[in-house]
């Protein structure tokens, strides 16, 4: 039982990983014309109860906590977009944190 958990907790992973992956990107690069930086999603660790996926991102050439305010600020619409785009592979989404890797 404890495989079969562990082997459904990797694939939602992979899952996520990837669409949270293209959503930061996306969102991101259209939303902050006049900033040039690089935002990339390094892992990303899901509860055991799915209630909160922890995402830890990396932002470069410069580590701006302002950037992180404005992802965290949005973790509501990207959630959102994350239904959106999983609708028939996930039932719940998770809520999403966001922590910055020095």
């Amino acid at each position: 039982m404890k495989e079969m958990s562990l082997i459904k907790n990797q694939k939602l992973s992979s899952i996520f990983f990837v669409e949270i992956a293209e959503i930061l990107n996306r969102e991101i690069f259209y939303g902050q014309k006049n900033q040039k930086f690089l935002v990339t999603l390094i892992k990303i660790y899901i509860t055991p109860d799915m209630n909160l996926i922890k995402v830890y991102i990396s932002i470069y050439p410069f580590l701006d906590k302002e950037i992180l305010k404005i992802i965290r600020s949005k973790s509501k619409f990207y959630r959102k977009l994350l239904s959106h785009r999983l609708r028939y592979r996930v039932k719940k989404i998770p809520k999403l944190n966001f922590f910055l890797i020095i």
